[in-house]
C-alpha cells in the first residue's frame, strides 16, 4: 500500500532537469532579447537592432537567423512586441524553428532601404555571425519592410538564403 501511494504522487525530482540544464554551459532556457547598440560604418552614426534568441538556446549549435524589418512608422520593437498577427507569426516561427529573430531600426521609422540602412544590415549580419554560430540567413518585412527585405535579398543574394 505504503508503494502504491508513492508511485501516484508527483516527484519530487521534477526540478532536476531544469537545474541540470541551467548549469550546462552555453543553454539558455528562456528566450532572452537584447537590445543592441552600434556604430555604423557607413558614418559612424549610433544605429540599434533587437535580437531574440529561440528558447532553449545552445550557443554552441548553429542557428539560423531570421531578420524582421518593420514597416512604416514602426522600429526595431515591431516584430518582437507588437499582438498583431503577423509579428506574433513571426515570433512563433522564429521559436518554433529555432531561429535567432533580428530586427533592426535601419536608421528611421519612415526608412527605405537606402545605401545607410542596406550597410547597417549588412553590417548586422557580420555582427551577428560573430558572436554566434550561423548557419543560414533569412530577411522578412512588413509593408515597408517587406519591400526592403525584397530590395536587399536582390542586392545581396549572397547573405540571404531566403526572404
Amino acid at each position: 500500500m505504503k508503494g502504491s501511494l508513492r508511485m501516484n504522487r508527483p516527484s519530487g525530482h521534477r526540478w532536476l532537469l531544469p537545474l541540470v540544464a541551467c548549469l550546462v554551459p552555453g543553454i539558455v532556457l528562456a528566450q532572452q532579447t537584447q537590445d543592441v547598440v552600434f556604430v555604423a560604418t557607413f558614418d559612424a552614426s549610433e544605429q540599434r537592432y533587437v535580437e531574440l534568441s529561440p528558447p532553449a538556446f545552445e550557443t554552441s549549435q548553429p542557428h539560423d537567423v531570421l531578420i524582421a524589418l518593420h514597416g512604416h512608422g514602426s522600429d526595431r520593437w515591431q516584430f518582437i512586441q507588437d499582438p498583431r498577427g503577423e509579428c506574433q507569426g513571426v515570433r512563433d516561427v522564429a521559436a518554433k524553428h529555432g531561429l535567432i529573430l533580428v530586427s533592426p531600426d535601419y536608421r528611421a521609422k519612415t526608412s527605405w532601404m537606402g545605401p545607410q540602412a542596406e550597410a547597417d544590415v549588412v553590417q548586422i549580419i557580420g555582427d551577428v555571425k560573430r558572436r554566434h554560430r550561423v548557419g543560414r540567413v533569412f530577411i522578412v518585412g512588413g509593408s515597408m519592410g517587406g519591400t526592403s527585405a525584397l530590395i536587399f535579398a536582390a542586392l545581396h543574394p549572397a547573405l540571404v538564403a531566403g526572404v
